[in-house]
């Protein structure tokens, strides 16, 4: 099985330093006036009390084989956003960070396989196979 540390770092790469630029770019192509602010996270730590934020966790890691060569590991990692309370454009916002954050997943060569796989609530799954 294959160690999670190279996966976590570049999350914690694509999170902290590339997102905000994804954002960005959200904001630019929707131009309907709701602006989504970069998160305060500046690292994966659960430290940040400032609004918008996420978190980030390991919901389950499975090996497969394919045919005694190929051997992988499926990460399902989740990431919850906590937005400001009482917003009343809260879905839409959801969803823009949402594609920001698949964006940035789908642009990335390092991994094998990944894809959104549930974004329900304040959390976004996703499957990562390296």
């Amino acid at each position: 099985m294959k160690s999670f540390e190279p996966v976590y770092k570049e999350l914690e790469y694509l999170l902290i330093q590339k997102l905000p630029d994804y954002i960005e770019k959200i904001n630019k192509e929707h131009n309907d006036g709701i602006i989504l602010k970069p998160f305060e996270n500046t690292t994966l730590a659960e430290n940040c009390i400032k609004l918008p934020l996420f978190t980030f966790s390991i919901e389950e890691t499975e090996y497969s084989e394919k045919d005694r060569i190929i051997e992988n590991t499926i990460y399902t990692v989740s990431i919850e956003l906590k937005l400001q309370p009482n917003i009343e454009l809260r879905p839409i916002i959801f969803s823009r960070y949402s594609e920001a954050i698949a964006l940035i997943i789908q642009k990335n060569d390092m991994w094998i396989d990944r894809k959104i796989t549930n974004s329900k609530g304040n959390k976004i799954v996703m499957r990562i196979t390296v």
